[in-house]
């Protein structure tokens, strides 16, 4: 059986370090019944990393409803 040495210094600068991360927005475009305008922009993120030999995934995401501004 193989086994991976990694240096002590190695080991410490990739601790908590993101090996992945990816970012995905997507605008929404809907028309209701009476004929108005609906718009939101959602956008999610993803992280994943290597804690204490275990992998530590995290997620976030938004949603913001784009309004006109009345003049």
């Amino acid at each position: 059986m193989k086994t991976q040495t990694t240096s002590t210094a190695r080991r410490q600068q990739l601790l908590g370090t993101p090996f992945h991360t990816s970012t995905r927005s997507a605008l929404s475009i809907n028309i209701d019944e009476a004929g108005k305008t609906n718009r939101s922009l959602r956008t999610s993120t993803l992280e994943l990393r290597w804690i204490g030999g275990e992998i530590d995934i995290r997620c976030r995401a938004s949603e913001v409803q784009l309004v006109k501004a009345s003049r």
